[in-house]
């Protein structure tokens, strides 16, 4: 059974998620369809917790410092960070990209863990960041070992947002890309989620399942498609079955 202000707790929590400069109280109102008073007692509950937090000039509530913790200690519990980490740092030494340990939840893929930053380039990635899967090579990676059904039911009118020039643009693309990086054992992300940048990534495995997704990012002017397929590619496979070997 459901408890319903719990799962109205929640419903602000991820609204709050959505809204990095927050939101007020009749805006969480109208977009949930609860009533002011009902999300004025949640927040009055939160607050003095430090699960939310508000400002004092606009009134507009935003995620709390608590959560921020509580974050640390879940990625903390992820015991593929661990045996991965050195592994990480390796292929970062190797190449001087950034490299990245994904995982997939409930139809995002999710940063788990990143080592280096790609030089000259200002990318969104941090540990914590979520977005859709079908537009970046550790996203791809992770959904190629879905079932067909669950893929098109992430993207139910069978088109996806389009994110950079080469993104995918509808699931028969999409499904056509997930059979070949099966049976290749990698993905490449050619200016798909960003222009100016590619991605290699690779599966970590465990019992034959994948678990989480190494990829490798840089500029492409440095990470030619020579240089992907001639070294890049077998270093970030290498990473991955070392990785999938410790779990």
């Amino acid at each position: 059974m459901k408890i319903s202000s719990l799962e109205k707790c929640l419903n602000i929590l991820e609204r709050l998620s959505q809204s990095p400069g927050g939101k007020r109280i009749r805006d969480l109102s109208q977009e949930l369809g609860l009533p002011p008073s009902s999300i004025h007692h949640i927040l009055s509950t939160l607050l003095p917790h430090n699960y939310v937090m508000q400002d004092t000039e606009t009134k507009k509530y935003s995620l709390g410092l608590k959560l921020v913790d509580l974050g640390h200690c879940a990625l903390e519990n992820f015991d593929i960070r661990r045996p991965a980490s050195r592994h990480l740092r390796k292929l970062n030494e190797q190449t001087g990209a950034a490299v990245h340990l994904a995982v997939y939840r409930d139809g995002r893929f999710i940063y788990i863990d990143k080592v280096g930053a790609p030089s000259g380039l200002s990318l969104v990635t941090y540990i914590g960041f979520a977005t859709e899967p079908h537009a970046a090579s550790g996203g791809k990676v992770l959904l190629a070992d879905l079932p067909e059904a669950e893929v098109r039911a992430l993207y139910p009118t069978g088109r996806m947002k389009k994110y950079a020039k080469n993104t995918v643009g509808t699931v028969k693309q999409l499904l056509e890309q997930l059979a070949q990086i099966r049976e290749q054992g990698y993905a490449v992300d050619d200016e798909e989620y960003y222009e100016g940048v590619r991605c290699v990534a690779a599966p970590v495995k465990r019992n034959g399942m994948t678990v989480a997704s190494i990829s490798l990012t840089g500029p492409i002017f440095t990470m030619t498609m020579e240089k992907i397929e001639n070294e890049i590619i077998g270093l970030v496979t290498a990473a991955a079955r070392a990785v999938s070997d410790e779990l």
